[in-house]
């Protein structure tokens, strides 16, 4: 669900390197625990089956080797971290699993913590302390320590934070549909402060459309025939014309940064920030209103058929 960071000050670990014996120090990417001086950790550097995730004074070692890649938190490249046996209950481990892209190996950021969009649970870890085993549970605590975490690179006393500067355009403008998601639930900026960011100071309307172009040109790639200033298009039946590739839903698995077409009256869209044969979309949803604007709610879901109201018919890639 990227921005809510909390950002941690790590402290030396002499007696860390002690502990783990034969770790070796490596210049990688860690996942900061918001909980001061503690990162995510595979347990020993285990290699087996379920290997158990917990947190660990960050110091650079093998065990703390990650990767954030198309919606997956790897380590060392082939293991995936994962909700054991893709379970949807709070409180079910964390475990470190052979990345085959299922439900409970698909993370997204929500705020300043990681949200496993099958169980709409998060990433949490409940004892806040070294060795902690990690599980998932309400995202109701995303604003408290055991539920933060950052993506930063190794160094004894500063990382950097996570860029949507890197990557394939998809990858880019999903990335950036998740900032503005962080940056919705936070309240900061106001609703009424993004709502004109996206419409380009004007009235407000059923902003879907206004949504996707606005993060496309936040992305780097802004559309040229967009009806306000070339980039701001808000009729969600001519996205289609801003120059991405049309794909018919049926038999398509979609991939992050595309958008997503539904045939509801008059047309909406939303944005893939996973992708696969069960994506999830990042939108504004103009039938949820929203009590600080009168207008729409962003939101965030799963939902590819809604019944009688409509359903995807096509995806929309970028180039």
């Amino acid at each position: 669900m990227l921005i809510g960071v909390v950002l941690v000050v790590l402290f030396g670990a002499a007696s860390v390197y002690k502990l783990l014996g034969s770790h070796s120090v490596s210049s990688v990417s860690e996942v900061r625990s918001g909980i001061t001086g503690y990162c995510l950790d595979d347990h020993h550097d285990g290699k087996a089956p379920n290997a158990k995730a917990d947190i660990w004074p960050c110091n650079g070692s093998a065990a703390q080797n990650w990767l954030i890649t198309d919606r997956t938190i790897r380590h060392d490249g082939a293991a995936c971290l994962s909700v054991e046996n893709n379970a949807k209950t709070s409180g079910s481990a964390i475990v470190l699993n052979t990345c085959n892209h299922s439900a409970g190996q698909i993370w997204v950021v929500d705020l300043g913590g990681y949200e496993n969009p099958a169980s709409s649970l998060c990433l949490d870890s409940p004892d806040k302390k070294a060795g902690s085993g990690l599980i998932i549970a309400s995202c109701n605590d995303l604003t408290q320590l055991n539920e933060a975490w950052t993506a930063a690179t190794w160094s004894p006393v500063n990382g950097s934070e996570p860029s949507c500067a890197v990557g394939t355009e998809g990858v880019r403008v999903a990335c950036y549909a998740e900032r503005q998601w962080t940056a919705w639930q936070s309240g900061s900026p106001s609703h009424e402060m993004l709502l004109s960011d996206y419409s380009d100071g004007n009235a407000y309307e059923e902003w879907c459309a206004d949504f996707v172009s606005y993060v496309y040109k936040e992305a780097g790639f802004p559309f040229t025939q967009g009806e306000r200033n070339g980039w701001d298009e808000y009729n969600a039946n001519n996205i289609q014309y801003m120059g991405l590739t049309m794909h018919p839903a049926s038999g398509y698995e979609p991939k992050p940064g595309d958008v997503a077409f539904f045939d509801y009256p008059g047309g909406h869209v939303e944005i893939v920030v996973v992708g696969g044969k069960n994506p999830t979309f990042i939108y504004g949803d103009s039938n949820t209103i929203d009590s600080t604007t009168g207008n729409g709610e962003m939101n965030e879901d799963t939902l590819t058929n809604d019944g009688s109201a409509g359903q995807v018919v096509y995806y929309l890639s970028p180039n």
